[in-house]
């Protein structure tokens, strides 16, 4: 029993380390561009306004849509803290990831758009166009960032779902139907 315990923790382990592995991989990037790129710096790749924006739209949608709780449970059934206890919770929790990557795309591109009419509707000082168009860009950015880091989420969550065991009582159940 005690093997089994050690054998899940290291489990759990592993997929933590390969998650980190995978937001590294995105901040060496950023880094990367900033080392070969000598007009661009690191921090200018942070725009909080852009962040802002793109989350103000992503959490009320998956709220309406009733996938919040399901991607937090994502989350959860990935980094180990929470069993699945039913294919259902797995298929919905793929669900609310995929959403998530939709909700961010769109989101950003949506933003981008305002942003971009606001630019044009003022475009009397022209010393600003670069700048004011990069930062709309950002939000694309962020929303790119955001779907390369639910990849490898969804990837395990299709992988658990392909790989999954119905218990005794499921497949009762599904005697029944």
């Amino acid at each position: 029993m005690k093997q089994d315990a050690a054998g899940k923790n290291k489990i759990k382990k592993e997929r933590l380390f390969m998650y980190l592995l995978s937001v590294l991989a995105v901040v060496l990037c950023f880094l990367l561009v900033d080392i070969f790129q000598h007009s661009v710096r690191f921090f200018e790749f942070f725009d909080m306004g852009s962040l802002l924006f793109l989350i103000v739209l992503i959490i009320p949608l998956m709220l309406s849509a009733g996938l919040l709780k399901d991607l937090n449970n994502a989350f959860g059934f990935i980094f180990g803290k929470k069993k699945a206890a039913t294919l259902l919770m797995l298929k919905r929790a793929k669900l609310a990831v995929d959403t998530t990557m939709r909700a961010a795309v769109w989101g950003s591109v949506f933003v981008m758009v305002l942003q971009l009419i606001v630019l044009l509707h003022s475009m009397s000082d022209l010393t600003y166009l670069g700048p004011v168009i990069s930062q709309s860009f950002l939000t694309l950015l962020y929303a790119m960032v955001i779907c390369l880091l639910m990849v490898p989420i969804r990837a395990k969550l299709e992988q658990r779902i392909l790989e999954y065991m119905p218990s005794c009582e499921e497949k009762e159940e599904e005697e029944m139907v």
